[in-house]
């Protein structure tokens, strides 16, 4: 066995060899067996990838946070810097499809499993949360868990068995993503499932997603459209966000810091299986996020689903948040839009400088913007109303509209000057 490679696998099946140079990096060479490449910024060749190109997608499979990697880095004994051995400790469920394995371990190439897991009590499910900053992932020395998921947030896998949440086992696939409410920003749960009800109302494709209370601690699940359920059985399907599509490091996600533009994401939508509809939701996408107020729409908020060498398709959209409802957040958006990252400073002719940036015409960006401002304010009292029903009566609800209707009102006010 050697210590320094790693199996790659899709699917279960061997893709590549991930190799730790002596200097501490990452090498990838994909198999001369390989028929469907890993990234779009990695097809397939003989040659190794660059350490770069490696860091850029295999460091983007793991947590973002320092602090959680320090954690999982003291449990395994390992450095929380040392990429390749996260990856070894933790690397069996990522993202998509890909997994990592030890080199002699045994090739399976099962393409579902099925849905199986340790479904938890209430008190265990509420002591998991409680104990997420210092387990990070739901990790507990029993079940041995081996999975990773990439973003900053306190967040968990798991699978959700007769709508009950369960720790998966016996390696299947976790179906749900878990988020429970921030510590720091109050009402975030609230928050995103509030969003992302607004962008479902008006037409963009969003993952299933409920609201969930357990004693004094509300949390969001979250449907992996990664993961595809039929008669009891999990399969993988694979993707990859923007960052890793570009082969940019998740540490430069922001545009500012060397990241994704909006360029960058609308050249890449123009090799998928269905360019003009997946541009056109993008677009659709980006507007909502602006007119709702979320600053932090970053290249590792976007993704492409693999079904197949040939058949790429944009993800639907997650992590929409109301970043601009928390005082403390901020200002400034993650990619810019012609010229400027700060909405307040944003007029038509930015827009119009953006519409040729990137290839899209300035009349049906400004009918998506009017389009999109109309129905936001028709349908956010409703949703409110609807939340408040479901026992959800929360002040950042308030906020989030109060946002939002300025957006709008200032957006509209300039475009009819």
């Amino acid at each position: 066995m050697k210590n320094n490679q790693l199996s790659i696998r899709l699917y279960g099946r061997p893709v590549g060899i991930l190799e730790q140079t002596p200097t501490g990096k990452m090498r990838f060479t994909y198999n001369a067996s390989a028929t469907q490449a890993i990234s779009t910024s990695m097809p397939l060749r003989d040659e190794p990838y660059d350490p770069i190109a490696s860091e850029a997608y295999f460091g983007g499979l793991l947590p973002e946070s320092d602090a959680i990697k320090k954690i999982i880095g003291k449990r395994y004994g390992i450095s929380a810097h040392n990429h390749f051995a996260l990856l070894k400790a933790i690397g069996y469920d990522c993202a998509g499809a890909i997994s990592c394995h030890e080199i002699d371990e045994a090739i399976t190439e099962q393409s579902s499993f099925p849905l199986m897991g340790n479904i938890m009590t209430k008190d265990d499910l509420y002591e998991h949360i409680i104990a997420l900053p210092q387990k990070p992932l739901f990790m507990d020395d029993v079940n041995g868990l081996r999975l990773s998921l990439a973003g900053a947030q306190d967040k968990a896998a798991v699978c959700l068995i007769d709508n009950q949440v369960a720790i998966a086992k016996n390696g299947c696939p976790t179906t749900h993503i878990l988020k429970p409410s921030s510590r720091a920003f109050s009402g975030m749960a609230e928050n995103e499932y509030f969003c992302l009800r607004l962008a479902k109302k008006i037409g963009l494709a969003v993952p299933d997603i409920q609201l969930r209370k357990i004693n004094d601690i509300t949390f969001l699940l979250i449907e992996r459209y990664d993961r595809r359920i039929q008669n009891m059985q999990v399969e993988r399907i694979h993707q990859e966000d923007f960052c890793q599509a570009l082969g940019m490091l998740s540490s430069k996600k922001y545009q500012n810091e060397g990241g994704p533009s909006f360029k960058d994401c609308f050249d890449l939508l123009k090799n998928t299986a269905q360019p003009a509809i997946d541009r056109n939701n993008l677009a659709s996408a980006l507007v909502f996020n602006y007119l709702l107020g979320n600053m932090d729409a970053h290249g590792k908020n976007f993704s492409l689903l693999h079904h197949s060498t040939s058949n790429i398709r944009l993800t639907p959209f997650y992590d929409m948040i109301c970043t601009r409802a928390y005082p403390d957040l901020t200002s400034k958006m993650a990619m810019k839009i012609g010229s400027k990252y700060d909405p307040a400073l944003l007029f038509p002719r930015h827009w119009e400088q953006f519409c040729d940036d990137i290839q899209y015409r300035y009349i049906a960006m400004k009918e998506l913007i009017k389009h999109h401002s109309e129905l936001m304010l028709k349908i956010s009292t409703d949703e409110k109303e609807i939340l408040i029903s479901e026992g959800y009566d929360v002040p950042i609800i308030n906020e989030i509209i109060k946002v939002m209707e300025t957006n709008i009102r200032q957006t509209l006010e300039r475009f009819d000057e």
